[in-house]
């Protein structure tokens, strides 16, 4: 259930709004001026905002100000009401702060189409790694558990750089920025190419997930390792990649001596055992990275796919 605090001075607009958003998806909230909105949004730190721009004590202009200034609000979805149709007053609005604004007299069926759009954006902001774009971890889940849901075979790909921490000590964290950026838009790329059944996630720092079809899945591995390795030499330096290997601390401060950046894709599916919970998936994909990462002298990315039964 998704709070929206409905903020307007006028008590017909106010029942109105409550009516549209009466249901088992909303709980409203009210406030008829500025002072109260401020109160109300510290308290309830609602899902969204229908903001009336012309409000008593303290107007929308200055409530719709200090909750851009509050961290804990700033990323509030706001809606404005504003009595001027025209292009300037909708400008002012969007100048203003707000996300979206709707004129009076308004449209119901625009409203609700606007504030569930602006909630779903919402959802995905937040749930999207912010140095790549990708969904996160909560949207992974949610893909891999509409996977297990759907009873039909699929592959899981647990992707993880080797050597990547090593990496970012030596070279920096805007150099480590870039070979995850870099690792993103390769998943990013295949999306056109297997768009009726390809989902890429990032797990966060050097993790990321990509779910497809059971039949497409050694390919899909198999052309992602490819372009990494053929992606990295951009990103050392001519006589670190000419040596294929770079010299970094370890965990205890020793110098090492590492290989260069590759991936360990970990490919799990239901083709011979049942995954009915996404612990289970990751469970079996950090067993079948820990065996790839075992070899030691292996020179670029390596794919496995788990062909164990249960």
């Amino acid at each position: 259930m998704k709070k929206v605090l409905i903020a307007d001075d006028d008590p017909q607009i106010r029942k109105v709004l409550t009516r549209t958003f009466s249901g088992p998806n909303w709980q409203v909230l009210e406030a008829e001026d500025g002072e109260k909105t401020i109160n109300c949004v510290k308290q309830n730190y609602p899902d969204l905002i229908i903001l009336d721009i012309n409000m008593p004590k303290v107007g929308g202009k200055e409530v719709l100000g200090l909750i851009r200034k509050d961290i804990r609000t700033m990323m509030i979805p706001v809606i404005v009401i504003t009595g001027y149709d025209s292009m300037l007053g909708k400008i002012n609005g969007l100048e203003m702060g707000a996300d979206d604004y709707i004129n009076k007299p308004f449209n119901i069926n625009e409203i609700l189409w606007k504030a569930n759009n602006l909630i779903q954006r919402q959802i995905m902001a937040m749930a999207a790694n912010p140095l790549t774009g990708l969904p996160g971890a909560p949207l992974i889940e949610k893909a891999a558990a509409e996977k297990i849901k759907d009873g039909k075979t699929f592959a899981f790909m647990y992707i993880d750089i080797d050597n990547f921490k090593a990496y970012n000590d030596s070279y920096g964290y805007l150099k480590g920025d870039e070979a995850i950026k870099k690792t993103a838009e390769i998943l990013k790329s295949l999306y056109d190419k297997y768009t009726n059944n390809y989902f890429a996630g990032h797990i966060g720092g050097d993790d990321f997930v990509v779910i497809s079809s059971l039949e497409q899945c050694e390919k899909i591995a198999d052309e992602i390792a490819l372009r990494f390795d053929m992606a990295i030499k951009e990103l050392y330096n001519q006589d670190d990649f000419k040596k294929g290997f770079i010299e970094s601390l370890d965990r205890e401060g020793k110098s090492k001596i590492f290989p260069l950046m590759r991936l360990s894709i970990a490919i799990v599916t239901n083709e011979k055992r049942t995954l009915s919970h996404y612990a289970k998936i990751i469970d079996i994909a950090f067993e079948i990275k820990k065996y790839l990462k075992s070899f030691k002298d292996r020179k670029g990315s390596l794919f496995l796919k788990d062909r164990r039964k249960d």
